[in-house]
């Protein structure tokens, strides 16, 4: 079937999806409301569905104010963005067409402090900034503060997804999600890649010595000395127990092995006493293991050869930093071929 023809079908089922679901919700057929939930079920804008997923699942009512508040926020700018870059486009072509002609004439105007305008004028203009200004619109209108409630609860609830309760650092669900973006970036760039797994040693004997709030209380400052070594795009999770993790993007083996030696120097300096029994916790040390990754490889596998690292360091007697290379052959070929 042809491409077009299987757009048209797609079209049409979803408007039929789209009316019955007006029907259903009770509210009249009109431009604005159809747009709204052609959207939602189509699923193009992931905000506009889960708004209107909270709405249907508390049972509010979704009036035609509260639609086109929806309208307004998620549709129209999109809509107001793509006919501000057609019209842009399109002056860009005719000026362009004007300087080509000025240049190749005699005219006395000056075609290059034309072009600088022209420059100045569409080079400046950001999607950015109209979305902006749409936003500072909206709050201005007489609508149902409601909305504007949801999607701020939406944004916090997407925050807490992605962070750890105990530390406020990214999650295992925002690391592999950081991870996923890495390595895309990765493949169109091919700039290196680089992870690290980090593990404190000895948590359990400080668990079973101090009590779990000790523990916690070592976590969440390893976490902090984790932060204070990581910079611009590098990502700091937790993941999971007492293991951390850290992407680097744009980073080299050779750098990587850098920055894991001035984490484990950073946590070997931490001396701590428990805040709930003021006892003298002692030393804090950690393993770390460090892979980089191999464009086109499962993501599994370089985080399979980083933990294979770092137990690796375990083996060595804890408190030192060994990467891939490290690993003994038959390993890094069973880590490169699961």
């Amino acid at each position: 079937m042809p491409q077009q023809e299987q757009y048209r079908q797609r079209s049409r089922a979803l408007s039929r999806e789209t009316l019955d679901l007006i029907t259903e919700l009770g509210l009249s057929a009109n431009p604005i409301n159809f747009a709204v939930f052609f959207a939602y079920v189509e699923k193009s804008n992931d905000d506009l569905v889960a708004l209107i997923d909270i709405l249907r699942s508390n049972q509010r009512d979704l009036d035609d104010l509260k639609c086109h508040e929806l309208y307004q926020r998620f549709i129209e700018p999109a809509r107001v963005e793509l006919l501000r870059e057609a019209v842009s486009n399109d002056l860009q072509r005719q000026l362009s067409e004007l300087i080509s002609s000025l240049s190749q004439g005699k005219d006395h105007i000056n075609a290059d402090a034309l072009r600088a305008a022209a420059n100045n004028l569409f080079g400046n203009t950001s999607g950015q900034t109209a979305k902006t200004e749409l936003v500072t619109d909206n709050k201005s209108d007489p609508a149902q503060p409601e909305v504007t409630q949801l999607l701020l609860d939406l944004e916090e609830m997407k925050r807490e997804a992605h962070t750890d309760g105990l530390t406020g650092i990214a999650n295992r669900k925002a690391f592999d999600e950081s991870l996923r973006n890495a390595a895309m970036a990765t493949m169109e760039g091919g700039d290196c890649l680089s992870v690290l797994l980090i593990d404190i040693d000895h948590f359990k004997r400080i668990n079973d010595t101090y009590g779990h709030q000790a523990g916690d209380q070592v976590i969440r400052t390893l976490a902090k000395a984790l932060q204070q070594n990581v910079k611009g795009r590098d990502t700091t999770a937790r993941y999971g127990g007492e293991e951390f993790a850290v992407i680097l993007p744009a980073t080299a083996p050779c750098d990587a092995m850098r920055v894991a030696e001035n984490i484990r120097c950073t946590i070997e300096q931490l001396h701590l006493k428990s805040e709930n029994r003021n006892e003298d916790i002692g030393r804090i040390t950690a393993s770390i293991g460090v892979a980089t990754y191999q464009l086109g490889e499962p993501l599994t596998r370089v985080i399979e050869r980083a933990d294979k690292a770092l137990y690796l360091a375990k083996a060595n007697g804890r408190n030192c930093v060994m990467s891939q290379d490290d690993l003994p052959p038959q390993q890094i070929k069973h880590a490169q071929s699961a």
